[in-house]
């Protein structure tokens, strides 16, 4: 149970973060690049000073691998933020199931752990529902925020794998494990001041506000200080804590509600007049019908398939 809630938290947070991006998108004049790395800056200082007296751990901004995790992480964040432009926060969330056929494809190639046969229906049918709402977008399959979402889920898999891997997120102090990953904000928020040319080199359609005109605007600041510490930082420490704990695949499958927990969040917002009020159409709720489908048709395939492997495991053919 307490994993459980761990991954519905983690997929909360994130979900209020994206909300709260497309409140500042849409009712304040900010800088999509800049308030997304403004919000690294602060949250990742947040984290690194919350433990006073205790060493700043320099030698991870010199690891290869940190500064592997933060270009990617960049690329997901700044894919993911820069599609909210063209289309809603949970239309974003639904684009954003095509990652869990790819968390699926990443533990049986690379981690090693196949999932049973039934799953790949389930992914099949999330594949299905993405594919449906991207069809209906202006432009169909070619909208920018189809390519940009794309680009974000393989980013974000790729960023998770390195997660899961990673030797220092196996620590068990809390302290040491806060600052391990304020590290990887101010690495990842590093990377967006030194590789702008080459994020707009490397993204598939044109990203905006990836200059520095607009970087120190006061609203774009305020913004990133805001939901950077209270938010940001949070949400990266528990999706790192999550990755560590259940593996990749059930931390993708919990995020899989996000774009639910999206709708009501905006419908929320719209509410106070913070976005504008969602007006979901047909093609929406037959996607998210899809998506609900395939949660559950590969929820209930890991159940069989961890029972199986539970009973394979106490047989007396196994244990002889």
């Amino acid at each position: 149970m307490p994993v459980l809630i761990l991954l519905l938290g983690t997929t909360f947070i994130w979900a209020l973060l994206l909300v709260c991006n497309r409140i500042a998108l849409t009712a304040f004049d900010v800088d999509v690049y800049a308030m997304t790395c403004w919000q690294l800056v602060f949250g990742g200082l947040a984290l690194v000073l919350l433990a006073p007296g205790r060493p700043i751990p320099w030698r991870q901004f010199t690891l290869p691998i940190n500064w592997a995790y933060g270009i990617l992480r960049v690329l997901t964040g700044v894919s993911w933020t820069a599609a909210l432009v063209y289309i809603s926060a949970p239309e974003s969330g639904i684009l954003s199931q095509t990652g869990m056929p790819m968390a699926a494809l990443a533990a049986t190639f690379i981690l090693g752990r196949a999932p049973g046969k039934s799953e790949w229906l389930g992914h099949g049918i999330l594949i299905i529902g993405a594919a449906w709402l991207a069809w209906h977008l202006p432009g169909g399959l070619l909208n920018p925020a189809v390519l940009l979402m794309l680009s974000s889920e393989v980013t974000a898999i790729s960023s998770s794998v390195l997660a899961e891997k990673h030797p220092d997120n196996q620590i068990k102090d809390a302290w040491s494990h806060l600052r391990f990953t304020g590290v990887l904000l101010l690495i990842t928020a590093s990377v967006f001041l030194i590789l702008p040319p080459l994020i707009g080199f490397i993204s598939p359609v044109p990203i905006p506000y990836t200059s520095m005109d607009g970087f120190f605007g006061m609203e774009t600041m305020l913004a990133g200080l805001i939901l950077g510490a209270t938010l940001r930082g949070p949400a990266m420490v528990l999706s790192l804590r999550s990755i560590k704990t259940a593996g990749i695949e059930k931390y993708i499958l919990a995020t899989s509600i996000l774009p639910f927990i999206l709708l009501g969040l905006e419908m929320l917002a719209a509410k106070f007049d913070l976005t504008p009020a969602p007006a979901h159409d047909s093609v929406f709720w037959v996607s998210a019908l899809l998506v609900m489908l395939g949660i559950i048709q590969i929820t209930l395939s890991k159940r069989r398939h961890a029972k199986r492997i539970k009973a394979l495991a106490l047989s007396p053919t196994a244990t002889a």
